[in-house]
């Protein structure tokens, strides 16, 4: 039996990538530059309704990375489709584009009762530019993907769910 992977590097490989990943750290230049974070976490026995936090953004040139990671789960009788998404200050990123996930359904169960009903712990993750310094308010919604039904969706069930925010530099 052959072992594969950090097992079988050589040492000179290993200080090889440990320098490549220190190279791809960027180290702030200035204070005005120090990556700035929250995080909002909820434990739910059931349902999220709602999920948001605001967030002080500290410069306009900035970007916000945002991360969603909870349990999704999505059940219809036929064809179904939802899209979990964030909003900033009640609109969706347009730079560059929308952060979402969906999940589709191609064949749905026969009642919505049924005993298919698996929850799934997922994220949506993305980036958001454009946005001007100061408070904004973030969310995570779920909504309808177009041309497709709407499903019976879930968000958050028997577990924590939580929103990372982070403001980056361009």
């Amino acid at each position: 039996m052959r072992l594969q992977g950090p097992a079988t590097a050589s040492p000179q490989r290993l200080l090889g990538l440990l320098l490549l990943l220190l190279l791809q750290l960027r180290a702030p230049s200035s204070a005005s530059e120090t990556p700035k974070g929250k995080q909002k976490a909820l434990l739910r026995q059931r349902e999220v309704v709602d999920l948001e936090c605001t967030f002080t953004k500290m410069r306009s040139n900035s970007a916000l990375r945002v991360l969603f990671s909870g349990s999704l789960r999505l059940k219809c009788r036929s064809a179904c489709c939802q899209r979990w998404y964030f909003t900033f200050n009640g609109a969706e990123c347009s730079g560059p584009l929308p952060i979402e996930a969906i999940i589709y359904l191609d064949q749905g169960s026969p009642e919505l009762n049924s005993t298919i009903n698996i929850h799934r712990t997922s994220s949506v993750e993305g980036l958001c530019e454009g946005i001007g310094a100061g408070l904004v308010d973030i969310a995570i919604w779920v909504g309808t993907c177009s041309d497709y039904p709407k499903g019976d969706a879930s968000t958050g069930w028997n577990s924590v769910s939580r929103i990372i925010i982070e403001e980056l530099p361009k």
